[in-house]
C-alpha cells in the first residue's frame, strides 16, 4: 500500500465521495479513482459500495479506516524525525480538544508555538465529546488532545496534567450579584440552569450534588454545545455554571458572574498515545506543560 492510496482513501471517507474527495485534495477525480481502485485489487475486497449519488463504507473498508490512520501517523512521525535530525522543524501538528479549551490555554499555546515554529501547520478539531477527544488520539487521527481529567487512568493512552480552570457561575444582565460575589451549591439549585445533556460535566456535578441534598436541579434548557449556553444566558434564559474563560465572554455582553462556594474547578489533563512523539508534537507538549 502507497501512502498516497491511503490518503485518497481517508479523503473519500471523510469527505463522503470520490468527488468531494478529489476537490478537497485539489487531484482529477479519475486519479483518485484509479488509486482506489488498484488498493482494492491490492486488498483484494471492495471497499466502498458505489451508489448512484453517493458512496457506503463495506466492512473492508470501515476495518481498514484505523489502520490507515496509524499509518499515516507513523510516516508523517518517522518523516518527522528525519527532519529533526537535519535541524528542520516542519510538517503538520494534529491537535484534538474541547470547545472551550480551545480559548484557554491551547489558543495562547498555539500563538507561541506558531511564531517559534512557523513552518509548522497546525490542525485543530474540536468534538464536543470527551470520549471523542480521546478517540481521535486512539485512532491517531490527532497526535494530541485536551479533555476534562478522568478519575482512573485511560488503559491504551498517557494523560498528563496540564492545568484547571475555575467553574464560574454566569448569570443573565441585570442579575443582583450574591453578596461576597460567591453563591453557595445549595443557592444554585434553586436557580433556573441552563446545562449540558446527561453525562457533561457540570450535569453530573448538578445531578450529583442535588441527590446528596434529596432534591432535584432546576434545568430549564439543556445544550450540546457549551458556548450556546453562554448565548443563552446573554438572552436570559437561566443562569449557566461555565468556565471562566468563556464566561468572561458573556461579561463583556452584560452577564454577571460569581465563584460557586467552595470554588469549584475542572482539571484538565493532555492525551496521547504511547511511544515517541512528533517533533512537532514534543515541542508543543513541553510549551504547554
Amino acid at each position: 500500500m502507497e501512502r498516497r492510496q491511503l490518503e485518497y482513501f481517508l479523503a473519500v471517507v471523510d469527505h463522503g465521495g470520490f468527488t468531494a474527495a478529489a476537490a478537497a485534495l485539489h487531484v482529477a477525480q479519475p486519479s483518485l479513482s484509479h488509486s482506489i481502485k488498484g488498493l482494492e485489487r491490492e486488498l483484494g475486497a471492495e471497499l466502498f459500495h458505489r451508489l448512484p449519488r453517493s458512496v457506503r463504507l463495506t466492512s473492508a473498508g470501515s476495518a481498514l479506516i484505523d489502520f490507515a490512520r496509524r499509518a499515516l501517523r507513523e510516516m508523517e512521525t518517522g518523516r518527522a524525525a528525519v527532519r529533526e535530525v537535519t535541524g528542520l522543524m516542519a510538517g503538520r501538528l494534529d491537535l484534538v480538544t474541547l470547545p472551550t479549551l480551545a480559548l484557554d490555554p491551547l489558543a495562547r499555546v498555539i500563538g507561541r508555538f506558531r511564531a517559534r515554529h512557523p513552518r509548522v501547520r497546525v490542525r485543530l478539531n474540536q468534538p464536543e465529546s470527551e470520549d471523542d477527544v480521546r478517540a481521535a488520539v486512539r485512532t491517531g487521527e490527532a497526535e494530541l488532545g485536551l479533555a476534562d481529567a478522568v478519575p482512573r487512568p485511560v488503559d491504551d493512552l498517557e494523560s498528563i496534567p496540564v492545568g484547571e480552570q475555575e467553574l464560574v457561575i454566569t448569570m443573565p444582565p441585570g442579575s443582583t450579584p450574591p453578596p461576597g460575589g460567591r453563591m453557595t451549591v445549595e443557592e444554585l439549585l434553586t436557580r433556573e440552569v441552563v446545562t449540558g445533556f446527561e453525562g457533561t460535566l457540570v450535569r453530573d456535578l448538578l445531578r450529583a450534588e442535588a441527590e446528596r441534598r434529596g432534591t432535584e436541579p432546576n434545568v430549564v434548557v439543556e445544550v450540546g454545545h457549551r458556548e450556546s449556553a453562554l448565548h443563552l444566558v446573554v438572552a436570559g434564559a437561566g443562569c449557566a455554571v461555565l468556565p471562566r474563560p468563556l464566561a468572561r465572554l458573556a461579561e463583556l455582553e452584560g452577564a454577571v458572574l460569581c465563584s460557586v462556594d467552595p470554588v469549584l474547578n475542572r482539571r484538565i489533563d493532555l492525551f496521547r498515545r504511547p511511544g515517541k512523539l512528533s517533533p512537532a508534537a514534543q515541542a508543543f507538549l513541553e510549551m504547554l506543560a
